[in-house]
C-alpha cells in the first residue's frame, strides 16, 4: 500500500493530469479517503532507529496483536515505564479495515498463512489435505483479519478455570477486565448494565439496521424452540441473537486501532515492525531471562529487559518461540539439538473450534453481486464508509445451544449464519480462500451462481481431541509443526451428528423459511455419495471432508496453578522456574471458551496489566 504523505500522491496524480482536472480531482478524493482508512498515519512509527541507539528497556512485548497492542497500551500508562513492542508483519492494510472482506483476508498479505499437518480423519476434501489457519501478521494480529465478533463465551468458563486452580480467573474476576476494555454502542438498561460499559478503547456495536435475512433466520429459530436474546454477553448465552460487533463507524475497530493508535505518540513506547523475535537468552548459569534476540531484515539486533520480557504472539508462535529458546518438552528439544533451559510441556494441549457447513439455498437474481455492483459498492465505501462493505451484517446471527440438555446454561454447539447473494464468489469465495479442491469449489460456485445462499455453520464448542504444536526445525523461518487432531475424539463426532439433526435440519420445514423458499442443500461430496443423506453416517462423512478451523487456537501454552504437570504458566501468567517472563495471549488458556476467543483474548491481556503493574508497584527490584 502506498504511504499517505503529499510527497507520494502528488506524482500519482501528476500522472493523471492528462485525463482531465475531474478526473484528478475525483481520484484525489479516492487517495485521500484511503489515506483515512488506513494510512500510515494511524499507527505508531517504526522504531528500529531508536532501538540501535539504546537497545535498552523495561519491558519487552513480543506480538503486537489481540493481546499485544492491549498489553503495551496498559504498560505505557506508567510513564517511567519504556516498552519495546515486536511486531512481525508491518502496519494494517487497506483490506483488513473493510468489515464486510473479513473473509478476503485469509491467505493475504497480513495473513501467516498456517496449514495443519495433513490427517486422516478431518479436512479431507481440501487440495492439500489440510485446513486453513489464518492468523494475523499485522499491528493488531488476528484482531485485523477476524470475522469481528464480540463473544466472550459462557460464565461457565471462567468458574472452571477457577476451580482447576488458577485463583483469580473466575468469572466474577475477569468480568471487569471485559467491561475495562469496552466502549459499548448498544443499549444500557436494567439487563446490559451489570455486563457493560463505556468509556474503554474498543468500540462494541450493535449496529442498524437489522438485514431482512437476519430476520427471518432469528424467527425460525424461534419455531424451533430456539429463544431470543438481546446479547450473549449477558446474564444468558444459550440462544439466538445478532452478535455485536468490533467495529466503529464502517471500519474494523482491532485492538491496532482501538489501543495503539490513540497512543502512538507517547514517548515511553517503541514500536519496531517487519521484526521477528527469534530467541530468548537467559543471564549465565541462571534461569533469568534477559533479552531478546530480533531478526530485522536479516539482521540480528539484541534487546535488554531490565523488567519483564512478554511473548503475546498467539497459540502457534508463542510455543515456537519459548521452544526455539530451550523451554519446552526435553525430548523434542534434545532432538533438534536446542540446550534445554527448562523442561516444560509447551505445544500441548491445542485447542481449536471446527466448524461444519450446510447450506439453504433461494433462487435470486445472477446480477445482484456483479462485478459492476462489487466495484460500486467498494467506491462508496471507500470515500463515504457507508453500503454493504461498512457491516458484516447479514452474517451477524449467532446461536448456542446444547444438544445434550437443551435446558443447559451452557452450550456444546454454536452456529454461525452467513448469508452470500447470488454470484458472492465474485467477491468472495469461500472455498477457494479456504484452498478447499477444484471440484469442490467448482460445485460451491454453481451452487452459488443463480442462488441466494446461506450457510449454516455447526461449531463445535468443546472439543475433546487435542492436538500439540512442535518444532520443524531450529530455523525461525520454518513453520512450526501443527497437528490438529480434529474429530479423533469419537465424542466430538457424535456432538456434531446431535447439531445437525436437532438445529440446522429442522430450519427447512419452518413456516419462516417455507414462506420465502430457503432449502436445505449438501454439496455433493464423491466420499459422502454411498451413504443416505441426512444419515449419522453421511453427516460424518461430510465433517470429516468440509472440516473448516474457526481460527480459535488456543492452550499451546497452559495456565495452571502449582503441581499441574502439564501447565507451562502460572496464574499469574509466568513461565514455571523462569525469572522475568510471562505468556499473555490466547495460549495460555487451559480449556477453550464456549464462544469466539477474540474478546477473551483481550480481557487476558487487560488482567495481565493490571497483574503486572500490581506485582512491580510491591517494591520488586529490577530483575
Amino acid at each position: 500500500m502506498w504511504a499517505c504523505n503529499p510527497a507520494v500522491t502528488t506524482p500519482i496524480l501528476e500522472s493523471y493530469s492528462a485525463a482531465g482536472p475531474l478526473f484528478v480531482q475525483a481520484l484525489q478524493g479516492f487517495l485521500a479517503a484511503q489515506c483515512a482508512l488506513a494510512g500510515d498515519h494511524l499507527w505508531p512509527d517504526d522504531a528500529t532507529e531508536a532501538v540501535l541507539q539504546d537497545p535498552n528497556y523495561d519491558f519487552i512485548v513480543v506480538g503486537a496483536g489481540s493481546a499485544g497492542a492491549v498489553l503495551a497500551n496498559r504498560l505505557t500508562e506508567v510513564a517511567d515505564w519504556k516498552v519495546l513492542l515486536v511486531e512481525a508483519g508491518g502496519n494494517p492494510s487497506l483490506g483488513t479495515m473493510v468489515p464486510q472482506g473479513f473473509f478476503s483476508n485469509i491467505g493475504g498479505p497480513d495473513d501467516w498463512g498456517y496449514r495443519p499437518v495433513p490427517q486422516e480423519g478431518a479436512c479431507r476434501s481440501y487440495a492439500t489435505k489440510s485446513c486453513a489457519w489464518p492468523r494475523g501478521k499485522t499491528l493488531g494480529g488476528c484482531s485485523a483479519i477476524n470475522g469481528m465478533y464480540y463473544v466472550r463465551g459462557n460464565k461457565l468458563d471462567y468458574d472452571e478455570w477457577a476451580a482447576a486452580g488458577n485463583h483469580g480467573w473466575s468469572y466474577d474476576d475477569v468480568l471487569p477486565y471485559f467491561k475495562k476494555s469496552e466502549n459499548f454502542t448498544g443499549t444500557l438498561n436494567e439487563d446490559t448494565i451489570p455486563y457493560h460499559s463505556t468509556g474503554g478503547y474498543l468500540r462494541v456495536e450493535d449496529t442498524k439496521p437489522i438485514h431482512d435475512i437476519e430476520k427471518i433466520i432469528i424467527k425460525a429459530a424461534t419455531e424451533i424452540g430456539i429463544e431470543t436474546l438481546y446479547d450473549i454477553n449477558g446474564s444468558n448465552q444459550m440462544g439466538i441473537t445478532r452478535a455485536l460487533s468490533t467495529t466503529k463507524d464502517g471500519v474494523r475497530h482491532s485492538t491496532a486501532f482501538a489501543f495503539l493508535s490513540p497512543i502512538k505518540q507517547r514517548k515511553n513506547l517503541h514500536v519496531i515492525k517487519n521484526t521477528m523475535a527469534t530467541k530468548i537468552l537467559f543471564k549465565p548459569n541462571t534461569r533469568d531471562v534477559e533479552s531478546v534476540v530480533l531478526n530485522k531484515n536479516g539482521k540480528e539486533l539484541v534487546v535488554k529487559a531490565k523488567k519483564e520480557i512478554i511473548i503475546s504472539a498467539g497459540a502457534i508462535n508463542s510455543p515456537q518461540l519459548l521452544m526455539l529458546s530451550g523451554i519446552g518438552p526435553r525430548k523434542h528439544l534434545e532432538d533438534l539439538n536446542i540446550d534445554v533451559k527448562v523442561d516444560l510441556p509447551v505445544g500441548e494441549n491445542l485447542q481449536d473450534h471446527l466448524y461444519i457447513p450446510t447450506y439453504f439455498t433461494l433462487p435470486g437474481d445472477k446480477d445482484t453481486l456483479g462485478l459492476i455492483q462489487i466495484a460500486g459498492a467498494f467506491a462508496e465505501y471507500i470515500t463515504h464508509n457507508t453500503g454493504i462493505f461498512s457491516d458484516t451484517s447479514p452474517h451477524k446471527v449467532i446461536t448456542f445451544y446444547n444438544t445434550t440438555d437443551p435446558k443447559a446454561s451452557s452450550p456444546d454447539v454454536q452456529f454461525h449464519q452467513l448469508f452470500m447473494p447470488p454470484n458472492s464468489y465474485n467477491f468472495l469465495d469461500i472455498f477457494s480462500v479456504h484452498g478447499m479442491n477444484e471440484d469442490l469449489i467448482k460445485k460451491f460456485r454453481e451452487l452459488n451462481e443463480n442462488n441466494h445462499l446461506l450457510v449454516m455453520a455447526l461449531v463445535l464448542l468443546r472439543p475433546k481431541s487435542k492436538g500439540r504444536i512442535i518444532l520443524k526445525s531450529t530455523d525461525h523461518n520454518d513453520h512450526p509443526l501443527i497437528y490438529a487432531n480434529y474429530l479423533q475424539e469419537q465424542d466430538d463426532v457424535l456432538t456434531v451428528i446431535r447439531g445437525f439433526k436437532q438445529y440446522a435440519l429442522k430450519f427447512e420445514d419452518t413456516d419462516a423459511f417455507k414462506q420465502i423458499g430457503l432449502k436445505q442443500q449438501w454439496i455433493e461430496i464423491e466420499a459422502c455419495k454411498m451413504f443416505e443423506t441426512d444419515s449419522d453416517d453421511f453427516l460424518e462423512c461430510v465433517a470429516r471432508e468440509t472440516t473448516f478451523s474457526l481460527y480459535h487456537p488456543v492452550g499451546t501454552v497452559k495456565m495452571g496453578p502449582d503441581g499441574d504437570s502439564s501447565a507451562v504458566v502460572d496464574p499469574e501468567l509466568k513461565v514455571k522456574h523462569v525469572k522475568g517472563l510471562r505468556v499473555v495471549d490466547a495460549s495460555i488458556m487451559p480449556v477453550i471458551t464456549r464462544g469466539n476467543t477474540n474478546a477473551p483474548t483481550i480481557m487476558i491481556a487487560e488482567k495481565a496489566g493490571d497483574m503486572i503493574k500490581a506485582f512491580w508497584s510491591k517494591g520488586h527490584t529490577e530483575l
